[in-house]
């Protein structure tokens, strides 16, 4: 799902529960939604759910974060527990898996990439 660039777009609950998940990585026990793609693509935005004792490989991201927030469940996030309402940066390089704890997880998450020569102040 992309927005229009001009409005601003609202996914109620029962629509987001019946937009089509992917399997992440090929695993079924993790399955991703998009919720929102960058025009370019490289922004990602969505939503993760984990079947109660998945596992998502150790992998980094060499050039880009990722923000992720735990809605429900609880998860270890590169050896971190993370509880609902929790929120976990990676940063740029930086190897992490994710396991699921003994009940299914949901996860908000922002991937972007990072921009090293990005001027801030400007």
């Amino acid at each position: 799902m992309t927005g229009s660039p001009d409005r601003v777009t609202v996914v109620s609950g029962e629509d987001l529960a019946q937009m089509k998940a992917f399997p992440l990585h090929g695993d079924e026990r993790l399955q991703n939604k998009l919720l929102w793609k960058s025009p370019n693509g490289d922004t990602i935005v969505g939503l993760i759910q984990m079947a109660p004792g998945a596992r998502d490989v150790g992998h980094n991201h060499p050039s880009a974060t990722q923000h992720t927030w735990v809605i429900d469940g609880k998860v270890s996030i590169g050896g971190v527990e993370a509880g609902a309402g929790s929120y976990a940066f990676v940063p740029p390089g930086v190897d992490h898996e994710t396991v699921a704890g003994d009940e299914p997880v949901t996860m908000f998450y922002i991937y972007q990439p990072f921009a090293p020569e990005h001027d801030h102040h400007h």
